[in-house]
């Protein structure tokens, strides 16, 4: 027998048949098929850790590395992820002086020789590329501030910043605070059971830029504001991850049929609540026997339970068996929610099967793109897979480009802008993207057309 995951999904073989397998993390509601409003309320949530209120990234604290999963396993996600980014880096940061001429508010692109050397000292590009990953991500960045030593003379600056991890980086308050807001950061590693006995974890206050140099070290999260949304944001590909999940396990589907023909008998589909109740027993099981819960031993579990799965669904010696489950119902306010097994029998109508599947994928692709915030045509996605026309993308670049820079730049750019103005407040310069807008190859004399740029 052989199985072979991508993400939450499997192919399980056998020598009689095949299966596949598939984690549905968003149990049936009677009214309503969106993601279980309780995840998205996290905020009344809080951890203690030592003399601190912890506020949780997530309702499991894992948001962060949870959109990193299931955008790496998608087959597209990865690379307009990458596009949107492109996009907001354009040309580089440059350094810029905001003027209104002929009340036009104009950027005046300058070179300071201080700043520069200041800029370079601490590779700000290398922080730059890190934090438009972040935003484009989970649209926010952590970013740590180091005072120089010159504030020990008397004469305090900001050294450099430091790109801070998100999956690490958690906001946090004193649990003596009688106002429930953030005043710190911790940075620890979330993953581990016991974090006080075992990571000693780091604390660091909030920057404030009221006061840069205050403290000698500290953090600034710098986030677009998600509605009705405390502390952290909620990023709109939050809202795609049932199709980012349908979009990832329709190739494992082909790939079944495609290796197999006509031997897919099965689809099996489960609830995310039975592995993620499992997986809390074998986390408890584990701490009690003051052993580290390993994700292996989890995975191996899982092989083996659906090698039991195979065992009943193949072979003409397992004829008559059946497998069976029973129905656990949640009840939410007035949604009645349903957590349950299915075993969907794909019957033999292969081409019927495939067509379907196909047209999902492509409203999948879709919906990521959508999701993500690139649309459609700069991340290329369209009908039947042909590209776009020249005149829709320049048009679509140009209304990016007006329209979907200036807040993420903002957010990206807020720390370092920060830090400008701390150490150098007269001079009123800024770091942005500098982008050149797109033209058509008819508008640009012969010599400075793409094709002819290699001759």
């Amino acid at each position: 027998m052989n199985i072979e995951y991508i993400g939450d999904n499997a192919i399980v073989e056998v020598a009689e048949s095949v299966f596949t397998f598939e984690v549905s993390d968003n149990p049936r509601s009677f009214d309503s098929y969106r993601v279980d409003k309780q995840t998205l309320d996290w905020t009344d949530n809080k951890y203690h850790l030592g003399n601190w209120r912890v506020f949780p990234y997530g309702n499991d604290n894992q948001l962060p590395k949870q959109i990193r999963d299931i955008v790496q396993q998608n087959y597209i996600a990865p690379g307009l992820v990458k596009k949107k980014t492109q996009w907001l880096w354009g040309k580089g940061p440059k350094l810029y002086i905001e003027k209104i001429e002929n009340k036009v508010l104009i950027r005046e692109w300058v070179e300071d020789k201080e700043i520069q050397e200041w800029l370079q000292s601490w590779d700000y590009e290398d922080y730059l590329t890190a934090a438009c990953v972040d935003f484009n991500h989970i649209e926010g960045v952590f970013t740590k501030f180091y005072r120089s030593r010159g504030g020990r003379v008397g004469q305090p600056s900001i050294a450099k910043l430091e790109h801070c991890m998100p999956d690490r980086s958690r906001l946090a308050c004193d649990l003596s605070s009688n106002e429930i807001k953030p005043t710190h950061v911790v940075v620890t590693d979330w993953n581990f059971e016991m974090i006080n006995a075992i990571l000693n974890p780091k604390i660091y206050p909030i920057f404030d830029f009221k006061n840069p140099f205050e403290h000698k070290n500290a953090i600034y999260y710098s986030n677009m504001y998600s509605f009705c949304s405390d502390y952290y944001t909620v990023p709109d590909i939050y809202g795609s991850f049932e199709w980012l999940r349908r979009s990832t396990a329709i190739p494992l589907i082909l790939k079944a049929l495609s290796k197999n023909s006509l031997n897919v008998k099965y689809h099996v589909i489960s609830p995310q609540k039975f592995w993620d109740d499992r997986k809390t027993d074998m986390e408890e099981e584990a701490t009690k026997q003051g052993k580290k819960f390993r994700e292996k031993d989890f995975v191996l579990w899982q092989s083996a339970f659906l090698k039991k799965i195979a065992k009943v669904l193949s072979g003409e010696e397992n004829t008559g068996k059946f497998w069976h489950t029973t129905k656990d119902f949640t009840v939410e306010g007035t949604n009645l929610i349903e957590h349950g097994w299915e075993i969907k029998v794909i019957d033999q109508k292969v081409k019927d099967f495939i067509d379907a599947q196909i047209e999902i994928s492509k409203r999948a692709d879709h919906a990521v793109s959508s999701g993500i915030g690139i649309g459609n045509v700069l991340g290329n996605v369209s009908e039947s897979g042909r590209s776009n026309g020249g005149s829709e993308r320049i048009y679509a670049m140009k209304e990016y480009l007006q329209t979907g820079i200036d807040i993420p730049e903002m957010i990206v750019c807020k720390a370092i802008n920060f830090a400008l103005r701390a150490n150098w407040p007269n001079k009123n310069v800024k770091i942005g993207f500098y982008h050149i807008s797109p033209q058509r190859e008819e508008d640009i004399t012969p010599s400075d057309r793409i094709k002819n740029q290699g001759e």
